[in-house]
């Protein structure tokens, strides 16, 4: 329901239509490894500099007191009557994973903020209304939600596997294990034992505020605070249920905003290309020469 109220606001005042054309469908897959180059570029700049800082700051010192801030979570979490496990349930099971799990109480829908299919509920609503009004802001924004979803995923599939951290709640040490490079079956096994860091669900939620707020700058006023609020219970409630510790967040909160950034500029970057295929085209147009009338061809590059 949050989902819904917070997209229903953007996406009623993109029903007066936009300048920008609409992104082709299959964009969101094939520009992929277009976003992923572009996110790489703008993340090792002299400008992004002050932004790492921040980052590996952060991580350091939520890394010195993981254990802490942990045990103040859990203690939080039971004290407000939320329990500290997840106890969202499976309602779709598939090819032998759950496809679907929806929340069951309090605690599960807090978690349940950086769920993937709250984030696809999100871009379907801005995509849904964009589609049957005619209106391509609100469509490209939720094209643009889900193409960064899936580059963001591949980021920071990569990453986990990488780094192959402990989540707290299968820690076999203090602030967790990493084991680097865990085998395909292992991870699929064991995921738990690898996939802490970083958060996925809190760089899913960065992204797409980002993008909206990218798509509409009139409400980043209302729209910032209630990112704000969001990654707050979202990254409290990951500690409490033990799905992360607080130094899995800072770096997910920068692979969103960056990965958030270029998959807002899918529609520009479609426009372009757009532009570049029109100017580079065959044109054919009839003309009087010395010897009579003529058909002349010109090819613009």
């Amino acid at each position: 329901m949050r989902a819904i109220c917070l997209t229903t606001i953007l996406f009623l005042t993109g029903m007066r239509g936009h300048a920008e054309e609409r992104i082709p469908l299959l964009s969101v897959v094939t520009e992929v490894p277009t976003t992923t180059l572009d996110t790489f570029e703008y993340s090792f700049t002299k400008r992004s500099l002050p932004a790492w800082a921040v980052i590996l700051t952060t991580s350091a010192a939520f890394y010195h007191y993981d254990e802490d801030l942990l045990k103040a979570a859990k203690s939080d979490g039971r004290r407000w009557g939320l329990g500290n496990s997840d106890t969202t349930k499976t309602v779709v099971h598939g090819f032998g994973f759950d496809l679907l799990r929806l929340p069951s109480d309090t605690g599960s829908a807090l978690y349940f903020l950086g769920d993937g299919w709250t984030h696809f509920l999100m871009s379907f609503s801005f995509l849904g209304t964009g589609y049957f009004s005619g209106a391509n802001r609100p469509y490209n924004t939720g094209l643009e939600i889900i193409h960064g979803m899936i580059t963001s995923t591949v980021i920071s599939q990569a990453l986990k596997r990488a780094t192959g951290r402990e989540s707290p709640s299968v820690s076999s040490a203090p602030r967790g294990k990493w084991r680097p490079f865990p085998s395909v079956t292992g991870y699929q096994a064991h995921t738990p034992m690898y996939d802490a860091f970083p958060s996925g669900h809190i760089m899913t939620a960065t992204l797409t505020f980002t993008i909206i707020n990218e798509n509409y700058p009139e409400y980043f006023k209302y729209v910032a605070p209630a990112e704000a609020l969001w990654l707050t219970v979202l990254g409290f409630q990951m500690m409490n249920n033990g799905v992360h510790w607080a130094s899995d967040y800072p770096l997910g909160i920068g692979i969103g905003y960056a990965v958030g950034k270029m998959s807002a500029h899918l529609a520009q970057r479609h426009k372009q290309e757009g532009a570049a295929r029109s100017a580079s085209q065959w044109m054919i147009y009839p003309g009087i020469g010395p010897d009579g009338p003529e058909l002349n061809a010109l090819y613009a590059f």
